[in-house]
């Protein structure tokens, strides 16, 4: 994540919705939800601003990414969002910032997050520059908490540094930019990638690497640098500097206790086999010093804020890479789920059939099972559109709730069957120029077919 530090932006950018516009100037409203305020930040392909929901008046951090497919080509970046988006969508833990929401236009691409309204945790540090040894272990405890989730999740930061460690409005530790994250697939990463000071030797070596192991090193590094205010492998040549990280050459200072010391030497270990694991550094006493006996490490060890549905749906997305629908259900004006009933028992059937012929199968099925059938309403009703003039007009009975009675272009439409407690939805394609209609797409819930 971008500094906060960072120049606010005087004016808007003409036909740009997420710059924000100068003071004294009327309110800039992304797409009639969120009333953008200051650049919180920039990066080398995003920018990041503060933001108030104005449905919930809850504070946000919107970050911005140009639009990979403006103009109507695709380039490199395209990658990099959708694996981003991929990584925060399997995360729910009280120390990872969290998305909430992705919102797409012609130009831009938004991820809508956590707010760090604590700033960056290097504001903690004393006029020395770094931390007292029981607050640097309360963070560490935190990070440490934070990336064993992740990788128990299959996700990997391999960018883990302070610039990335920030603070919510309570002081508490979020771990952000997941931009140079990886997921988990078995096999040896070869991605030269992370800042040079927090690089694993690993990762120098060009031989592949586990991306757990680099994450545990550069948590290291991090540790060592709140407690002593300066880097254990600093050189004014980055050759000389590399040179120290491959050979883990490195010096504690004497304020330093011999706990901390034998910590850091065995997570700073060159080689990855004999490298401390996270299960490892929870066990150590350094890390357990001053725990309480009423589990409090343990909770802090098992910080997850997972809903159930979540829980669920994780293990059916390990085993499948993020499609478009997964972008689009972060998107609460895009979730029609309150179309379907509850989601948990839901059965989903797409087919290709007109909807009579599927009508008239649900129909079957509910007499098999003794529902009645309500008279007047087997058919779909097919009058009253007008293919010509680009307009369908849906019976009010027939409509779903929230949809207008004249839904122009590609409109949909929908007919509930209430006595069967059946939803069947369908949507007729787009008129070719020979004016050939496309057959028509159906979604049938509650019932097999």
């Amino acid at each position: 994540m971008p500094s906060a530090s960072s120049a606010v932006p005087s004016a808007a950018a003409r036909g740009d919705e997420s710059q924000p516009l100068a003071a004294g100037a009327a309110p800039n409203v992304l797409l009639g939800r969120y009333e953008l305020g200051g650049l919180l930040g920039r990066g080398a392909s995003a920018k990041v601003y503060r933001a108030r929901d104005l449905v919930t008046g809850r504070d946000v951090a919107i970050k911005s990414f140009p639009n990979p497919r403006a103009g109507g080509r695709e380039c490199e970046g395209s990658a990099a969002i959708e694996r981003e988006a991929a990584i925060l969508a399997r995360l729910r833990h009280r120390h990872v910032v969290r998305l909430h929401e992705i919102l797409g236009t012609r130009k831009k691409v938004h991820f809508v997050l956590d707010l760090a309204a604590g700033g960056e945790l290097f504001s903690l540090v004393d006029s020395d520059g770094r931390m007292s040894e029981d607050l640097a272990r309360h963070y560490f405890r935190q990070l440490v908490s934070a990336v064993r989730y992740c990788h128990s999740r299959g996700v990997y930061h391999r960018d883990i540094k302070p610039e990335n460690l920030l603070l919510d409005g309570e002081g508490e530790l979020k771990v952000a930019d997941f931009g140079l994250g990886a997921v988990a697939d078995g096999s040896l990463h070869h991605t030269l990638c992370g800042t040079p000071a927090y690089v694993a030797p690993e990762i120098l070596s060009k031989q592949g690497y586990h991306p757990a192991k680099v994450d545990i090193w550069s948590c290291g590094v991090v540790l060592f640098v709140l407690a002593a205010g300066y880097l254990p492998f600093n050189d004014a040549s980055l050759i000389n500097m590399y040179r120290k990280i491959y050979a883990g050459r490195f010096r504690c200072p004497n304020w330093f206790s011999p706990a901390l010391r034998h910590l850091l030497r065995r997570i700073l270990d060159p080689n990855p086999a004999t490298r401390i694991d996270t299960d490892g550094i929870m066990e150590h006493p350094w890390f357990c010093h001053g725990a309480g006996g009423d589990g409090e490490l343990e909770k802090l060890m098992c910080g997850h804020e997972e809903e159930a549905w979540f829980k669920t749906e994780f293990k059916e997305d390990m085993a499948r890479d993020m499609t478009a629908f997964d972008i689009l259900a972060f998107s609460p004006g895009s979730d029609l789920s309150g179309l379907f009933g509850p989601g948990p028992g839901t059965e989903r059937v797409f087919v290709g059939e007109p909807a009579a012929a599927v009508l008239a199968r649900v129909e079957d099925a509910g007499k098999k099972q003794g529902h009645p059938r309500e008279e007047g309403r087997e058919e779909p009703r097919r009058a009253g559109v007008r293919r010509g003039g680009g307009r369908r007009h849906c019976r009010q009975g027939d409509r779903v709730p929230g949809r207008r009675r004249g839904v122009r272009g590609r409109g949909r439409r929908a007919r509930i069957l209430r006595s069967h407690n059946i939803v069947v939805q369908y949507r007729a394609g787009p008129p070719t120029r020979t004016r050939q209609q496309s057959p028509p797409h159906l979604q049938c819930h509650g019932m097999p077919l």
